[in-house]
């Protein structure tokens, strides 16, 4: 399995494994997420005009009260 790994679904709210655990919402103990992305800007790469060139995130947005939780893929 990779770092990611959807549990569950083929859309909608799905379970999450990341890095070998299940992944809980660490405010209500939720289980299903919508999953997102979010560019990680920097100032050099917004000065270049180069935004597109940063590293992205992921973002799992809790089912349930909304909370969202942050992952970086190691490399």
């Amino acid at each position: 399995m990779g770092f990611l790994d959807k549990l569950k679904g083929d859309s909608g709210p799905r379970r999450y494994e990341i890095a070998g655990h299940i992944v809980v919402c660490s405010h209500c103990g939720g289980e299903e997420f919508d999953e997102r992305s979010a560019l990680l800007n920097t100032a050099g790469m917004t000065f270049l005009d180069i935004d597109w060139a940063n590293r992205q995130a992921v973002l799992l947005v809790c089912a349930v009260c909304g909370r969202i939780e942050w992952f970086l893929d190691p490399e």
